[in-house]
């Protein structure tokens, strides 16, 4: 079957649907790379509706006439590891260009940028030889802007020793949300970030992470006193209408029929966000008309497989913020209205509501809050339904 699962990252021509729009608007821009005039480029999108995907499918599309680096944040080892540090990110992105150094085949030798370390005097404890390429380990967190400015200026630098063979360079960092790890150092990390990129003439950079818009985390990149300063070209990856949701099945799994008030019901668990399309879908009984009622069924049925990434995250939160989630799924509320059913000040609710929110679980609009994931919603109504208890210790 010409569909994916909704846990794919990378898929192939024949899985892709949709999205040319978006493609050729992104492919357009970071066109203009080549012309000395590279963009910066931020794509947010709800989770699960395919940004991953577009990106790798616009890496696959130009890495022949550049080099194109996709990096993804959220797979690095100091934030899997709960360490994510600004040392710790320049690091992972050492690793990645070395690799598409690799991958293009360009003689960047261990001894030529042994001596380019050298010659910035770093202060290294020492330089790990992996596979030919030098991974420098520093000696201090005062090596950090010294090292971080080496790793940022690397594309720059492979462009002008390769500019016969490339058009440019790309990078393309993805998740990048989880760049709230830093906390308190975030502003100062952006900052730096653009005062090494805003002179590179043939590097340009693709922001993208699961979320809206409105999120905070733009206003500090992209907003009017942000690092960026308005500076960069903002794209919002939307779910897909219900025609197109409709056109995708019908051309991908014919197998799967619904009865009219069936698909209502399908695109209504679904939202059109692909990531739920395609799991539902490949879960679903083929070669049967489904009905509303069907569907519904099988949507209860399937839960724990469509939010088996939202019961992960719903098991690392505290007591007192899944029991925020619990108080909004019966009514929006203010949080003067959630610390009262909790029987807390309102003040001491600002951390656990910054973390749901930061993790896309909540949402405000208007000082009223709701929760954002309505899959997570589904699910713990069905587990409060057949257990007579929301999961609170156990999953």
């Amino acid at each position: 079957m010409d569909i994916a699962w909704g846990t794919d990252a990378e898929l192939t021509d024949e899985q892709f649907y949709n999205r040319d729009g978006e493609i050729l608007w992104i492919k357009n821009i970071l066109e203009t790379t080549s012309k000395g005039s590279p963009p910066t480029i931020m794509v947010v999108g709800i989770r699960g509706v395919g940004k991953t995907v577009l990106l790798k499918k616009i890496k696959k599309e130009l890495e022949d006439e550049y080099l194109v680096c996709y990096t993804d944040l959220s797979a690095t080892s100091g934030y899997q590891m709960g360490k994510l540090t600004e040392m710790s990110i320049m690091e992972d992105l050492f690793d990645f260009w070395v690799k598409e150094f690799r991958g293009k085949r360009f003689p960047t030798a261990h001894k030529k940028l042994s001596k380019l370390l050298s010659t910035k005097n770093y202060g290294l404890r020492e330089i790990i030889d992996v596979g030919g390429y030098p991974v420098p380990i520093p000696q201090s967190e005062d090596d950090y802007k010294k090292l971080s400015k080496f790793v940022l200026d690397l594309p720059q630098k492979a462009f002008e020793e390769h500019s016969d063979k490339i058009k440019g360079v790309i990078l393309v960092i993805d998740e990048f949300q989880v760049l709230k790890d830093l906390g308190g150092r975030l502003d100062a990390f952006l900052w730096f970030l653009r005062s090494v990129i805003q002179n590179q003439k043939n590097v340009a950079y693709v922001f993208s992470g699961s979320l809206t818009s409105t999120d905070s985390i733009i206003a500090k990149i992209a907003g009017g006193e942000g690092a960026f300063g308005g500076r960069m070209l903002n794209v919002e990856i939307t779910p897909f209408t219900e025609d197109t949701v409709k056109s995708y099945l019908e051309e991908k799994l014919p197998s799967l029929i619904f009865k009219e008030d069936g698909f209502n019901r399908f695109y209504q668990c679904t939202k059109g966000i692909p990531y739920y399309v395609n799991t539902f879908a490949k879960l679903l009984k083929k070669d049967d008309p489904l009905g509303d009622k069907e569907v519904k069924d099988e949507f209860y049925r399937t839960l724990p497989f469509l939010a088996v990434d939202l019961i992960n995250q719903w098991g690392r939160l505290s007591l007192q913020e899944q029991t925020i989630i619990t108080k909004l799924i019966n009514e929006p509320l203010r949080r003067k209205d959630i610390a009262e059913k909790l029987g807390v000040t309102t003040g001491s609710l600002g951390g656990p509501f910054k973390k749901l929110q930061e993790r896309g679980l909540i949402k405000s609009q208007d000082r009223v809050y709701t929760i954002n994931e309505p899959i997570l919603k589904a699910w713990l109504i069905k587990e409060h339904k057949d257990k007579g208890v929301f999961p609170f210790r156990s999953i």
